[in-house]
C-alpha cells in the first residue's frame, strides 16, 4: 500500500469510543485511514502542531474547543487540512461556518455520505498540494533558466506579441546596443532587414499560435525554403548603426513569468571546444549554487536529501538532517530593508560554512533558512555541530547601515535512518522540530522524536516489532482493569483486562495503535502470552488476599491458531494455583467468523480444562447467532451499536431485548458494555442482560478497587 493513499485522519470528539466506532465504520466503507482520536482542546493544539493531517473530522462537543478556536489554531499551525464538521445545521448556519473556513458541514449520519465527502476533500487537497509543489518547481526552473541565459555566450531573447521582454548581454551587444533596456520593449522586426520581415512575421505568428495550441498546419512554402530545420530561419540582421550581418535564428515556444512567449537563440559558433567545456562547467556550478551565498541551492539540496534517505534505507548509511532558521528575521528586515538584510544573510551563511567541515552538505534552503546534512549515525556528533552553529550565530555582531545587528537561530534536527519514510516526510518533520524550537523561545535546538503515526506500513511493522519486544523487556507494558457488575448482585468481583504500554518518553500508548501492526508482524502471540502470565499472577495475588475475583483476558486472532496456547494456559494455572473458572478468555466476533474452525477447537479445549469463553462485539453482524451453532460460549459482550441510545431509541432497545432473550434461551450470559449514563440502567435491567460495564461505573485503571457491594 502506498503511503500517499493513506488518509491521515484526526477525529475530534468528546467520546473516544464514539470516535473509534466512527473510524471503524469509515474503514469498513472502503477508506484507507490512519486515524488519531483527540478528546480535549489541549491535545488538539498539540497534535496539529506535531503532524500535518489531511482530514479533521470535528464534532462540536469538545469542552473548551469551539469551531472558531479550532480554525484559528489550524491557521496558526499552518495546516492545510480539510476540516469537516459533523453537525445538523441550517442552510444559513452552514454558509456562515463555511465562510469562517470550515470545509464542509455534514450530518452525523449516514456514514456513506461522510465517506464520500472525505474522499472528495482528500482528492481536492492532494490536487492543491501538487499545484503548490509544481508552482514552486516552475519558479525554481525559471530562476535557473534566467541564470543559464545570463551565462550563455549565445544570444538569447524572449518575444511576446512581437516585442522583446527579456534578453541577455550577447543578444543586445550583437545588435550594437549598450544595455538591455535599450532593446527591451523594442519590436523584433526592427532588428531584421525589411527583405525578411514577411518571413519573420509568419514564423512568429506560427509559434504564437502553436503556443496557444491553435495551429497544427505547416509553414508556407516561402518560409520553409529558407529554413534548415523546422525551427530556424536565416535572416539579415540590422545593428543600431545600420550595419547588416547574417544570422540564423532558432525559435521555440516558451513561458516566462507566466506569460506565453517565443524564445529566440542566435548561436555563437565561434566558441572553442575548451571554452564550451568551461561554459558547461560554469553552468553546472550555477545550476547547483545559490549565487548570493555560494552555498548549494534548494533544488540541489532536495536532490541530495533524496539520495541520502535512499542510502540510509537501502544501505543503512545513516545521516542527520539540519533545518536552520534565523530568529525574528522579519523584524531585522523591517529595520534595515531588503538590501541590508540580504547582506546579513550572506554574512551568516559564510559563518555557518566556516563552522562546518568540507564533508558536510550545506545549502541555502530559502531566504533566511539553511539546511545541512552530515553523514553520521552518532547523535552526539550531530548535536555538537548544531550547538556550534547556534553558538556561532548568537555570538556574531553584524554591521549594516551604521547599525550593529545581532540575531540567533533555531535548529531542527532529524535522524535519517532505515526507518525514514521518504525525503518529503523527513523535510516535514525536521521543519516541525524547528518550529517547536522557535515556539519555545528560539535560539535552541530541537531533535525530532518520531512516533509510529509518521511511518509507512513496512516501517510501522518494524517499529512495533522492536517497540513491543523492548517494552516487555523494560517493563513498560502494564495492565488496566475495568469492572463489570452482575445486575442481580450475585457472583464474584469481575474485571476485564486491557493492555497499555508506555513509550520511551513516558506517554501512554493504547492497543488500537500497536495491536494491528503487532498482529500483522506476528508479535501479538507474545503480547497474549505476557498478558496471560501477568493476569494470572495478579489474580493469584488478589485471591490470596481474600478477594473473589474473576478476570476476562482478551485474545488476539493469533492465539486462535497457536498450537501451544492451551499448554501455556495450563502452565500458568498450575504455576499460580488458580481455579480455571476464574479466568474468561475473550475473542472478537469478527475474528471468530474469520477463524471458525480454530475457534471451535479452542472453545472446546477451554471447556475441557474448566476455563470460560466469551465473544465480544457480538450482535453487529447480520444473524450473529449463527456463530454459536458449533462453539461453546459462556459469555457474550455486546457490540456498541446494540447499546447506544437505548434509553431514547425504541428500535435499539427492542434489538437489545431480542439478543438478550436469545442468549438466555442458550444459557449464555450477556455483558452490556459502554454504559455511560444512569438513564440506561433501568432499561438494561429490564432487558434480561446479566452484567453491565462502562465508564459510568468506573473507567479502566491500574487500580482494582471497586465497591461491588453497592450492586448487591
Amino acid at each position: 500500500m502506498k503511503q500517499d493513499n493513506i488518509i491521515q485522519l484526526l477525529l475530534v470528539n468528546h467520546s473516544e469510543n464514539e470516535a473509534v466506532e466512527k473510524s471503524n465504520s469509515l474503514r469498513n466503507s472502503g477508506l484507507t485511514l490512519r486515524p488519531k482520536v483527540i478528546t480535549t482542546a489541549e491535545l488538539f493544539e498539540q497534535e496539529i502542531n506535531k503532524k500535518n493531517y489531511d482530514i479533521i473530522l470535528f464534532t462540536a462537543n469538545v469542552v473548551g474547543l469551539n469551531i472558531t478556536t479550532a480554525l484559528s489554531q489550524l491557521e496558526k499551525a499552518n495546516s492545510d487540512a480539510a476540516l469537516i464538521l459533523l453537525s445538523n445545521e441550517s442552510v444559513q448556519s452552514t454558509m456562515d461556518l463555511m465562510k469562517q473556513g470550515v470545509t464542509a458541514v455534514v450530518p452525523d449520519e449516514p456514514e456513506e455520505l461522510i465517506g464520500l465527502i472525505i474522499k472528495k476533500e482528500y482528492n481536492a487537497l492532494k490536487g492543491l498540494r501538487s499545484e503548490t509543489i509544481f508552482r514552486k518547481q516552475l519558479e525554481d526552473s525559471e530562476t535557473r533558466c534566467q541564470q543559464l541565459i545570463d551565462s550563455s555566450r549565445d544570444a538569447i531573447a524572449y518575444i511576446h506579441e512581437g516585442m522583446h521582454i527579456l534578453s541577455n548581454d550577447p543578444y543586445y551587444k550583437m545588435f550594437g546596443y549598450e544595455s538591455r533596456e535599450d532593446i527591451e520593449a523594442m519590436p523584433v522586426m526592427d532588428l531584421v532587414s525589411s527583405d525578411y520581415s514577411n518571413k519573420l512575421k509568419e514564423l512568429l505568428r506560427y509559434y504564437s499560435e502553436l503556443n496557444s495550441g491553435l495551429n497544427k498546419h505547416t509553414l508556407s512554402n516561402s518560409t520553409s525554403s529558407d529554413k534548415n530545420t523546422d525551427n530556424t530561419l536565416k535572416v539579415t540582421g540590422v545593428k543600431d548603426d545600420g550595419t547588416e550581418f547574417q544570422i540564423k535564428m532558432e525559435f521555440q515556444p516558451a513561458s516566462m513569468s507566466g506569460e506565453e512567449c517565443i524564445q529566440i537563440i542566435i548561436r555563437n559558433d565561434g566558441i572553442s571546444k575548451k571554452a564550451q567545456e568551461k561554459l558547461q562547467e560554469k553552468l553546472a556550478t550555477l545550476n547547483n549554487q545559490c549565487q548570493e551565498t555560494g552555498l548549494y541551492n534548494r533544488r540541489f539540496f532536495l536532490k541530495y536529501l533524496e539520495e541520502a534517505v535512499t542510502d540510509a534505507v537501502d544501505n543503512n548509511n545513516n545521516a542527520y538532517l539540519f533545518y536552520i532558521t534565523l530568529d525574528k528575521f522579519f523584524e531585522i528586515k523591517q529595520q534595515l530593508g531588503d538590501i541590508n538584510s540580504d547582506q546579513i544573510i550572506v554574512e551568516i551563511a559564510n559563518l555557518i560554512k566556516k563552522t562546518c567541515d568540507e564533508d558536510i552538505f550545506l545549502a541555502r534552503y530559502e531566504s533566511y533558512r539553511f539546511a545541512a546534512i552530515i553523514k553520521t549515525s552518532d547523535e552526539a556528533i550531530a548535536m555538537k555541530l548544531a550547538e556550534n552553529i547556534r553558538q556561532t550565530v548568537e555570538d556574531h555582531i553584524a554591521d549594516a547601515s551604521d547599525k550593529s545587528i545581532t540575531t540567533t537561530c533555531s535548529i531542527g534536527l532529524l535522524s535519517i535512518n532505515s526507518s525514514s519514510n521518504g525525503s518529503q516526510s523527513s523535510l516535514t518533520y525536521v521543519q516541525r522540530a524547528c518550529i517547536q524550537a522557535i515556539e519555545q523561545g528560539g535560539n535552541q535546538i530541537q531533535l525530532h522524536i518520531p512516533d509510529a503515526s509518521e511511518m509507512g506500513d513496512k516501517e510501522l511493522l518494524k517499529y512495533w516489532s522492536n517497540e513491543i519486544t523492548n517494552a516487555i523487556k523494560q517493563h513498560r507494558v502494564f495492565l488496566v482493569f475495568q469492572p463489570f457488575v452482575n445486575l442481580l448482585g450475585e457472583g464474584s468481583e469481575n474485571f476485564e483486562l486491557f493492555i497499555r504500554l508506555h513509550n520511551e518518553q513516558g506517554d501512554t500508548i493504547f492497543p488500537r495503535e500497536f495491536l494491528p501492526p503487532a498482529e500483522a508482524s506476528g508479535h501479538s502471540i507474545h503480547i497474549d502470552r505476557w498478558i496471560i502470565a501477568e493476569a494470572m499472577r495478579t489474580l493469584s495475588k488478589r485471591i490470596k488476599e481474600g478477594h473473589d475475583n474473576r478476570f476476562i483476558i482478551k485474545l488476539t486472532s493469533a492465539s486462535l491458531s497457536d498450537d501451544k496456547f492451551i499448554a501455556w494456559v495450563k502452565h500458568n494455572l498450575e504455576r499460580y494455583e488458580l481455579k480455571p473458572e476464574s479466568v474468561i478468555f475473550q475473542v472478537k466476533a469478527t475474528h471468530v467468523a474469520e477463524n471458525m474452525r480454530q475457534t471451535q477447537q479452542l472453545s472446546k479445549q477451554l471447556k475441557q480444562i474448566g476455563c470460560h469463553f466469551s465473544i465480544e462485539h457480538f450482535g453487529h453482524e447480520t444473524n450473529p447467532f449463527t456463530l454459536l451453532k458449533h462453539i461453546n460460549v459462556d459469555f457474550l459482550k455486546l457490540d456498541i451499536n446494540l447499546v447506544q441510545d437505548i434509553a431514547k431509541n425504541a428500535d435499539k432497545l427492542a434489538e437489545l431485548n431480542e439478543v438478550c432473550a436469545q442468549s438466555n434461551e442458550l444459557n449464555i450470559q450477556t455483558i452490556v458494555p459502554f454504559v455511560e449514563e444512569a438513564g440506561s440502567l433501568s432499561v438494561i435491567w429490564q432487558s434480561g442482560a446479566h452484567f453491565i460495564q462502562g465508564d459510568f461505573l468506573q473507567e479502566a485503571s491500574e487500580s482494582l478497587d471497586f465497591d461491588f457491594s453497592s450492586f448487591s
